[in-house]
């Protein structure tokens, strides 16, 4: 896929202007080449990691260690096309709010050609390669073979292990490593792509993880490049486990493992199976996804690369995380995703719906009204009795009734998203995920899975959503609305005064507090009306209140107040520079006409970037 892409770049194909490749310098490695971002650029998604700055492809080595989970990716920091290939590194506590930190290989450094691979936590140090308190991280990386990249420090830095040597060595085109722990065999395994006259899978053994033996292949033309192998048990029982062998396309086979540790697949599966149904090609939305290694518990859980998702400062972003499992269908064993239980973590209250009809009426449209930028919905739709030909969502929906993107269930084909989904006791589940750059629907509890990435209009006028019937009625069972909030924690301050930058004067809660009550201009005093904290969900809280923008009202010239703390839009704010931006109005604070008489009234308008809209952290 590499190779690919280069070609592409050089074509022409990538149409953002690329940096100059640079490699890096032992001198000042690990090198952190980032610009400062609040990540809220248009299209940058919201709860889908993307690389602060620069480009990002290859899901790589993502592995979980003491508490903290690990994601690599190919990268290059310095410009915005596939060149010069870097790993990059992100942590998360969660899976969910993610922490870009510094590079962790880097040509230049690393010697080694640094494409895509696998990592593994040597936590029985089978390497011998503990110097510390930390246990050793691998990565496994090059071309034509494998080299192995270390740390012993927890994942701040790494060295190549014997100076970069190949513990795997192949006379043909190889690449992409993967490692997996065999239980059976009290060894670990490793599958690694190749092409010695046509698309074949690579498998080795090792009880150190640094000799590798040769055991085998698994040759087929569809399984091209980034495999990944992992072990899932079927409908939940642990005594009756399969293998399951994807490669970067998200294409699969069901099997097991021979005798000498080779992927074979079960007698009649119709290969290859689809992870995920978004358009799976280099320049598509879901490409060459690979499980977390060394998890705590026995759940199986992967991320993807979406290539389709540019703006000013990066390209391409990570799909959500979603767990695999392993379900009997009528039409055989199929793997099923769904996105993890940590998004639990970024939800705002539920708004939910009981059944009702909807039909080509917006009167019956529960969602009428309803206006948000980034958030979930699950529904379960009955079609006993249904006449509509298609159900389902618009999103990002405007008063002339045209939308962004729609999610629907075609009922005469029996299609979601134009692939078959066969209704389960003639009912239709529907679960949505919508952030700035992307969308990812997933039916029936996972066995259609599609990814995508839309490029969404997230100005005010643009931010409705519409659950919708075509042709007819159907029945919606039940609705579940969350707003999903951002998952880029902010760098908060302490708490401390607001000041504006043009004077010595404050951001000031009339001291009449309680819901309404005035934010205005006053002196600093530093009294405990002034006393602002910006919290890592984006809120501005004072006494337990929080600066709020009446919902009602999104134009220019709306007043500020505070309220009860509630999590919504109206209460998110993001700093841009020295301005703090509305996630609801997309309007900014602003003292009207820099008139700062102590009791003026501070409202939002829209952001310029004057003096008026300019206000020093809370410290």
């Amino acid at each position: 896929m590499p190779v690919i892409l280069a070609a592409m770049a050089v074509a022409g194909v990538l149409t953002i202007p690329a940096g100059t490749a640079q490699a890096g310098e032992p001198a000042d490695y690990p090198e952190y080449p980032y610009a400062p971002t609040d990540y809220n650029e248009p299209f940058r998604g919201q709860f889908h990691f993307s690389s602060q700055n620069g480009w990002m492809n290859d899901v790589n080595a993502s592995l979980y260690y003491r508490g903290t989970y690990h994601l690599f990716y190919q990268h290059n920091p310095h410009g915005l096309n596939w060149d010069t290939m870097h790993w990059g590194h992100a942590t998360s506590p969660d899976l969910v709010h993610w922490t870009q930190r510094p590079i962790a290989l880097e040509p230049g450094v690393h010697n080694a050609t640094l494409w895509s691979g696998g990592g593994w936590v040597d936590t029985r140090n089978v390497t011998g390669l503990k110097n510390g308190d930390h246990d050793p991280i691998l990565l496994f990386t090059n071309t034509n073979g494998v080299s192995i990249a270390y740390s012993t420090d927890g994942g701040e830095r790494f060295q190549m292990y014997d100076g970069g040597a190949k513990v795997i060595s192949t006379p043909y085109e190889s690449r992409d490593p993967k490692v997996f722990w065999d239980a059976s065999r009290n060894r670990w395994g490793l599958v690694l792509w190749a092409d010695d006259g046509g698309n074949t899978m690579k498998f080795f053994s090792s009880t150190n993880l640094l000799s590798w033996t040769y055991r085998g292949e698994y040759r087929a033309g569809w399984a091209f490049e980034c495999p990944d192998i992992y072990q899932l048990p079927v409908d939940g029982n642990t005594a009756d486990r399969r293998w399951v062998l994807n490669d970067a396309q998200g294409e699969y086979v069901v099997g097991n493992l021979n005798g000498d540790g080779v992927f074979v697949p079960d007698a009649g599966f119709p290969a290859p199976q689809r992870l995920d149904q978004g358009r799976a090609a280099f320049d598509g939305s879901f490409y060459a996804g690979l499980t977390f290694t060394n998890l705590p518990t026995d759940r199986v859980v992967q991320m993807a690369w979406q290539p389709g998702n540019r703006g000013s400062t990066w390209t391409g972003n990570a799909s959500f995380p979603a767990e695999l499992s392993l379900r009997r269908f009528p039409e055989g064993l199929r793997v099923t995703r769904l996105p993890v239980g940590e998004i639990a973590t970024i939800r705002q209250p539920a708004q939910t719906w009981g059944p009702r009809t909807i039909t080509t009426s917006d009167s019956t449209d529960p969602l009428n009204g309803v206006n948000a930028d980034t958030y979930e919905l699950i529904s379960e739709w009955d079609l006993t009795g249904a006449t509509a030909s298609e159900f389902g969502f618009r999103l990002h929906q405007r008063a002339d009734g045209s939308s962004d993107r729609t999610i629907a269930y075609n009922r005469a084909l029996r299609q979601m998203e134009w692939k078959p989904l066969a209704p389960v006791d003639n009912r239709i589940r529907m679960r949505v995920l919508v952030d700035r750059g992307q969308v990812e629907a997933f039916g029936n509890d996972g066995r259609l899975s599609y990814t995508e990435n839309t490029n969404f209009d997230s100005a005010p006028g643009s931010l409705g959503i519409s659950a919708y019937a075509a042709g007819g009625h159907v029945r919606l069972v039940s609705l579940t609305f969350h707003r999903l909030d951002k998952a880029w924690a902010p760098a908060p301050g302490g708490t401390g005064e607001m000041r504006w930058n043009g004077t010595g004067k404050c951001i000031d809660m009339d001291p009449a507090a309680g819901n309404g009550a005035a934010v205005r201009i006053w002196d600093c005093w530093n009294g405990p009306n002034q006393q602002w904290r910006h919290n890592v969900n984006g809120s501005l809280s004072i006494g337990g209140m929080c600066l709020d923008q009446p919902g009602e009202v999104i134009s220019n010239g709306a007043l500020l107040q505070v309220w009860a703390c509630n999590g919504l839009p109206q209460q998110r704010w993001t700093r841009v520079g020295s301005t703090y931006r509305n996630a609801w109005s997309g309007r900014c604070i602003d003292l009207a006409y820099g008139d700062a008489t102590n009791g003026r009234r501070l409202q939002v308008w829209d952001c310029v970037g004057g003096s008026n809209q300019s206000w020093g952290l809370p410290a």
